[in-house]
């Protein structure tokens, strides 16, 4: 059947007809396809650059400075004496002129097995090395360095140096390690007089740490390095009979230089800086009682027989010809003018209680302990003092009872069947004189008989800490037992 639209229905199709033809017209129709739109790449994002972290840059880091090794200053002697003394971890040799040369002597020597009483002291480990260290001329002194395994050697009646290495006979103890070089001091042939002797070299130093030495004789000092055949420096200047040596190793090093001969009040006293190459004088004279004061007549009267220095303290001690006074010079505090090349030190003469002493003319001091030996030329009598121990304090050094200790080698009580019970008689001009420290650190004091045949090893310290006789108040009381135990006799060749 065929429905009739009714006329709303036929209008409204018109119309949506109408619309789709103008949709159609405007391409918009649903129906129609259309240009698929272009596809626009974004370009591409980059990321930004990695930035490096800030870093400080390194702090350099400064390495510490190595530090040398300790200097050996155990067997150091700051006066010109007769005998040196080789230090090793595990002895103590001395070098001893003979007739052959020079003949090293084991003073100590600690035992290869062990033993409960530790290190063998004194006499118990003396023995002699057999075979000399020949030398083309006659020996009088030697002088040790510890540090840089040298020794060096003189004769009073030649102008010749021999130096020993002594670097592979500090392990083997062996005199065939020992290799010498012989050098001229330039001295020449013209000796020094002196009271009781005469000498063109007269004494040797060694400057410990610094590998260099000095020998004063005929014309002045000569300084030399080692491996040096001439003299690196000269000053001619005069040169006592036993001059002193002050070994710094990190400072200035001075020869102490008294003048020899009593000068009607003009004697001087001279210190030689190795170092900046100048000579000063004291302010004052060595036989001035203007100067010195009227205690100081054994001064004025004599000579200056022999100097030391305290390397610790810079303490300087002189002796008298004649006598058992010292004249002590605090060089510690010694102020320089550099203009009129002099210097001033305070000073005090250090007297004995007994002035009847016998006379004490050679000197030397302990490494450690600030320990003063002193010894009578050609004679057996030794004195041991103890000195300030530290720098600045010498005006009031103790000269009254108990600072000085004195005991004569000869002596009853003291056992010398070591050497046959000879008298012993000590050296003379120049004197004989040597120190060193032993193992276990005690100071010993080494007086050699005038023919280099006996040698006395004093303990120091332990011999000044006994009572005095009675009624005399700077001798040791000899009746006691433990004297005879520190006081030692050695035979040496």
């Amino acid at each position: 059947m065929i429905t009739t639209l009714k006329q709303p229905v036929a209008s409204l199709l018109l119309a949506s007809v109408a619309l789709s033809a103008l949709l159609a017209g405007c391409g918009g129709s649903s129906d129609t396809p259309t240009t698929p739109p272009t596809t626009v790449t974004p370009p591409a994002v980059v990321p930004p650059a990695p930035v490096p972290p800030v870093v400080a840059p390194p702090v350099p880091v400064t390495p510490p400075a190595p530090v040398p090794p300790p200097v050996n200053t155990t067997t150091v002697n700051t006066g010109t004496t007769a005998y040196g003394v080789l230090g090793t971890g595990n002895a103590r040799i001395a070098f001893i002129p003979s007739t052959a040369g020079v003949v090293a002597v084991v003073l100590e020597k600690t035992p290869t097995v062990a033993t409960s009483g530790g290190p063998q002291l004194l006499a118990s480990a003396i023995a002699a090395v057999p075979v000399p260290i020949p030398f083309s001329f006659k020996v009088d002194a030697c002088s040790v360095d510890s540090n840089d395994l040298k020794g060096i050697c003189i004769g009073y009646a030649s102008s010749k140096i021999g130096v020993m290495d002594l670097t592979k006979f500090a392990t083997t103890l062996a005199s065939a390690d020992i290799t010498v070089q012989e050098i001229d001091s330039g001295a020449g042939t013209v000796a020094n007089s002196y009271s009781g002797g005469s000498c063109i070299n007269c004494g040797v130093a060694i400057d410990i740490g610094k590998k260099r030495f000095v020998v004063g004789g005929s014309g002045g000092f000569r300084v030399f390095d080692y491996g040096s055949t001439k003299a690196d420096a000269t000053y001619a200047i005069p040169v006592g009979e036993n001059f002193a040596f002050l070994p710094r190793p990190t400072a200035n090093s001075f020869i102490i230089a008294p003048e020899y001969t009593a000068n009607n009040g003009k004697r001087m006293l001279r210190v030689v800086n190795l170092d900046n190459g100048k000579v000063y004088a004291w302010t004052k004279h060595t036989d001035s009682l203007i100067d010195l004061g009227n205690d100081a007549v054994s001064f004025q009267a004599g000579d200056v027989d022999a100097a030391a220095v305290d390397i610790n303290t810079g303490l300087i001690a002189m002796t008298s010809e004649f006598s058992a006074d010292f004249l002590l010079l605090d060089f510690a505090q010694a102020k320089f003018d550099e203009t009129a090349l002099t210097f001033d030190a305070p000073f005090q003469l250090a007297l004995p209680t007994d002035r009847g002493l016998a006379r004490l003319t050679d000197v030397a001091i302990s490494s450690t302990g600030s320990i003063l030996l002193s010894h009578g030329e050609f004679d057996a009598n030794i004195g041991i003092t103890q000195l300030p121990a530290a720098a600045g304090s010498a005006n009031v050094f103790a000269s009254g009872t108990g600072a000085l200790a004195t005991l004569t080698l000869n002596n009853a009580a003291l056992d010398r069947s070591a050497c046959g019970n000879a008298i012993f008689a000590g050296k003379g001009d120049p004197h004989g004189l040597g120190l060193y420290a032993g193992l276990d650190k005690g100071q010993r004091g080494l007086i050699i008989n005038n023919d280099n045949s006996c040698a006395a090893i004093v303990d120091l310290a332990a011999l000044l800490a006994l009572p005095r006789a009675a009624g005399k108040p700077n001798e040791i009381d000899m009746t006691l037992p433990a004297v005879k135990a520190l006081v030692k006799f050695v035979k040496l060749q």
